[in-house]
């Protein structure tokens, strides 16, 4: 199963973590390596189809089987699919092809870097992080908890696609990569319920992102049309997705440049964002979360009563999307075009696959073969029928949904936005995470809170650059 990490506090995070603790893993036996850890060597009952697998053994990986074939990988969810899933094309060439078997080291989400920094202080290291929650770089690396893998993965293969080639030149120091990822998928997605859209009479959004009009004022009108307040009928509901609309300018945050944290703070083009937040608000498109102690509502998207649900596309992967719909109503499309942009800028946060090697690596050679397995998945034209039917069959994706995803993935490939505010460390995420949502939640003026904290967050950014210059 493909499944994404997320900060803190993320409704990812929780999702991630229910799939973990129903995962249909069994172990040949776990060694509690500390307190709050311990270390499982991989095994499952899932299997992969006998005709899917004699497609995956005639693709060609570079590279020999390896002498040591273990690959240890610290991360709250494993690697292994769950009960009743498929195997994944990458896992059956990572066991098929180089011998690889996992070793999953289990922390718990809220400890996961104190657990990674006690082991490659303890001569213990693990070989693999997960690096898309985009909190790995550069604080962490700054650290002393992760490794540039250049020495064992050449970046310029052309097997990296465009954009995840872009996202791995943000992820380096003095010209090292301190992040391999592998797909740049589409990062947050707005999902609605297709019969909705026709019984308010309103154009299909589907149809509007295919002929490039699908932009932040035919997002606007459409959710003016629909809310009704007096009928219970809201345009928006769902988390986090101001971030996306944010990075739709092109513009993150708190950006990397040539290995230089840039603060944008102060950007025009992300106060025009901000004012768009207010302004929906103060017309009150958005379910008033408030009014439901703040817990989101999907079901009213199946209902008919809410209009659009964006959230990363990690929700597409869950086994149960039925809250938004019966089968052939769920649609998606991905966040609207700044019509003031040079070009159509997709956040791949949500989306992203991409990995990072721990400090003290015990198996590099293992994480290069990982990676090159994960590549190959995703390019080998061979098997992309197979990587297709396990979305039909485990996720119960429509041919339509596919061509989506598709599609979103090419824009989000050909112009990737990534912000590293989560990523400098606690006190810049503190001073930025919720302000971002402020003008959307609360209708509070954005141009406030940035003048009260840009100083801030340019003293937390200025420090960072300070202690990167040690790993250049």
């Amino acid at each position: 199963m493909k499944k994404e990490t997320a900060r803190k506090l993320s409704l990812i995070t929780a999702a991630a973590t229910a799939a973990a603790m129903l995962s249909g893993c069994a172990s040949d036996g776990d060694v509690q390596i500390s307190d709050t850890l311990s270390v499982t060597k991989e095994t499952t009952t899932a299997t992969m189809a006998s005709e899917d697998a004699a497609v995956v053994e005639q693709v060609e990986v570079d590279g020999e089987k390896l002498e040591n074939g273990k690959l240890r990988w610290l991360s709250f969810w494993a690697l292994e699919p769950e009960e009743g899933e498929s195997v994944d094309v990458f896992l059956q060439l990572f066991k098929t092809k180089y011998g690889g078997e996992i070793e999953y080291i289990q922390p718990t989400d809220s400890t996961k870097y104190d657990d990674l920094a006690t082991l490659v202080l303890g001569g213990d290291s693990p070989d693999m992080f997960p690096a898309a929650d985009l909190d790995t770089f550069p604080g962490k690396a700054s650290a002393g908890m992760f490794q540039p893998m250049d020495d064992y993965i050449d970046f310029s293969s052309e097997l990296f696609p465009e954009g995840a080639r872009r996202i791995n030149e943000m992820h380096t120091i003095g010209g090292k990569h301190y992040m391999a990822c592998v797909a740049a998928d589409a990062g947050t997605i707005i999902l609605y319920n297709k019969n909705t859209i026709e019984e308010n009479g309103l154009d299909d959004p589907a149809e509007l992102a295919y002929n490039n009009e699908w932009t932040w004022d035919a997002f606007k009108k459409m959710c003016y049309d629909f809310t009704d307040v007096d009928e219970g009928k809201y345009a928006i509901d769902g988390w986090w997705y101001e971030l996306a609309m944010m990075l739709s300018t092109g513009v993150p945050v708190i950006g990397m440049e040539n290995g230089v944290v840039v603060n944008n703070v102060m950007n025009p083009d992300l106060a025009r964002v901000q004012e768009l937040f207010l302004e929906m608000h103060n017309a009150g498109v958005n379910f008033p979360r408030a009014e439901f102690n703040w817990v989101a509502h999907p079901e009213k998207v199946g209902e008919g009563t809410t209009l659009f649900y964006p959230v990363g596309s990690w929700q597409l992967y869950e086994p149960d999307i039925s809250a938004f719909g019966n089968p052939g109503e769920i649609m998606f499309v991905p966040m609207p075009r700044d019509e003031k942009a040079d070009a159509w800028y997709l956040t791949a946060a949500g989306g992203l696959d991409a990995y990072a090697m721990c400090k003290g690596a015990p198996n590099p050679e293992a994480v290069a073969a990982f990676i090159s397995c994960k590549l190959t998945a995703n390019t080998d034209e061979s098997v992309k029928e197979v990587n297709e039917k396990k979305l039909r069959s485990d996720y119960g994706w429509t041919d339509e949904m596919i061509e989506m995803f598709n599609y979103t993935n090419e824009l989000t490939n050909a112009h990737p936005v990534v912000d590293f505010y989560a990523a400098i460390n606690t006190d810049v995420y503190d001073l930025l995470h919720n302000p971002i949502k402020d003008a959307s939640y609360n209708g509070t003026d954005w141009y406030q809170t940035r003048d009260e904290r840009n100083d801030a967050v340019q003293t937390l950014v200025d420090e960072m650059n300070e202690k990167l210059k040690t790993l250049s």
